[in-house]
């Protein structure tokens, strides 16, 4: 069936452009003897009534917001340069007496709008919305022409009304769509006001493919103590998705901030953290999630935004083993070193002279040194005595006890065998090796390796 609609809506966007007109983009109508124009042009008002016709002199009066008046001869006023606050009611009148009214409307033609349309989740209506640069004129109003196309039941045509949200800045229409619904619609918009119109290119979708959800939300990213090349990253499903209904896979990516390439990891459904094991040491990285539904419908959201964080770093330490943070030295310690290095000078310029003073004399010195040197030549000399006589000991024990050695044998080879353990201790390379897998909440992996299973289970 997707087949046959994708077929149908190909065959529509190839035919001709009269084909696909959706509706007629018209400028809206005004009051009988309303005079509209365009800001800067010279507008000529007529005064009705036959009264007014010939050389007379006519008085008029703008009942807007200012007060102004003028007084011409025959019924005619001509306004120069009118803008958008010229717009409003003419009176002429004759000998004070009321002859009119005239109308005026100054407006701007609005500009070509730019459709986008999206749905959040296979749950809501599709939105259609566009976004002008510049503030339209209080009369401008919003249509959107829509065309449902159903292999069973054909075409159908239908306009939605399109509301201006002054917070938002937007026109907006919603096109109603059932849960479950596989339709295609082509959509246009008219924007019209009482000086022109203007209508967008025309914009097809899918009701189920058009699905796209908002970014996930509270994005955080933190170190684990103890484990210098991992990240915690969590986040939370948009506010836009309802979990009970459809479930979200997400995507992770991640990079250092100097590197411009990702890595991305593919996560599992409705998984809500992630372990990451091959960050860089002391690195700050660059984290962002997005959230597509759990059977690949619609569309993958766009990124979240970037979240930085840093792997835990190991603190340093002194030789004696006391946490060396420079920012933890006060004032008064600084103070403190500061006395204790004055009265150590003062302590070793005190005992100077003393030492100076008990220098001793030069006979005792020779005779000492000569001790000390005939003691160490004495030790030595016993040293190397008790080495030889040790050596030739060996020597002779080893002559009565060795055996003859074997004759040479060709003999054949026989084969070692070595007992190997089958349970291997499993390697912790999760702090050097690359692992592109993201651990959840499961638990720890065991620290053995028990993959080589077919030597207990022979098949």
């Amino acid at each position: 069936m997707l087949t046959v609609g994708c077929t149908l809506l190909v065959a529509l966007l190839a035919a001709p452009a009269v084909a696909l007109v959706l509706g007629s983009c018209r400028a809206l109508e005004v009051a009988n003897g309303t005079v509209t124009s365009l800001p800067g042009a010279t507008v000529t008002l007529i005064c009705p009534g036959k009264e007014a016709a010939g050389n007379v002199t006519i008085h008029w009066v703008y009942s807007g917001s200012q007060n102004r008046e003028w007084t011409t001869t025959g019924n005619t006023l001509v306004l120069r340069d009118v803008q958008l606050s010229d717009t409003g009611d003419y009176l002429c009148s004759l000998n004070d007496h009321l002859v009119g009214t005239v109308p005026l409307l100054v407006d701007v033609p609005p500009e070509e709008p730019k459709l986008s349309c999206f749905r959040k989740n296979p749950l809501v209506n599709a939105i259609c919305e566009w976004r002008p640069s510049s503030t339209p004129s209080p009369t401008t109003k919003a249509v959107l022409f829509a065309k449902k196309i159903n292999t069973t039941n054909g075409k159908s045509d239908f306009q939605v009304p399109c509301q201006y949200s002054q917070q938002l800045k937007s026109f907006s229409c919603q096109v109603e769509i059932l849960e479950g619904d596989k339709v295609y619609h082509i959509v246009s918009l008219c924007v019209a006001n009482s000086v022109g119109s203007k209508s967008s290119h025309n914009e097809a979708f899918h009701s189920l493919k058009m699905v796209q959800p908002d970014p996930p939300a509270n994005l955080v990213v933190s170190a684990i103590p103890g484990r210098p090349r991992w990240l915690k990253v969590s986040w939370q499903h948009p506010e836009t998705w309802d979990p009970s209904y459809y479930l979200l896979q997400f995507q992770l990516r991640y990079r250092p901030v100097w590197s411009k390439e990702f890595t991305v990891l593919l996560l599992p459904v409705a998984q809500y953290q992630c372990v990451i094991h091959d960050a860089l040491r002391g690195v700050k990285h660059v984290v962002q999630v997005r959230g597509k539904e759990e059977l690949d419908l619609g569309q993958w959201s766009e990124w979240s935004p970037e979240v930085t964080g840093t792997p835990w770093i190991e603190p340093r330490t002194t030789p004696a083993g006391i946490l060396w943070n420079p920012t933890q030295v006060s004032v008064e310690d600084s103070a403190n070193h500061e006395d204790q290095y004055e009265s150590s000078t003062e302590a070793t310029s005190v005992l100077a002279p003393v030492q100076e003073s008990s220098s001793m004399s030069l006979p005792t010195f020779l005779v000492a040194g000569g001790s000390l040197a005939f003691g160490l030549l004495l030790c030595v000399f016993i040293i190397l005595r008790l080495k030889q006589k040790w050596k030739s000991e060996a020597e002779k024990e080893s002559k009565t006890t060795s055996p003859p050695p074997p004759p040479y044998s060709l003999g054949p080879l026989k084969p070692t065998f070595l007992l190997v353990p089958l349970l291997t201790p499993h390697s912790s390379g999760s702090d050097n090796t690359v692992n592109h897998s993201c651990l959840g909440v499961r638990d720890a992996q065991s620290p053995y390796d028990n993959s080589n299973r077919d030597y207990l289970f022979p098949r």
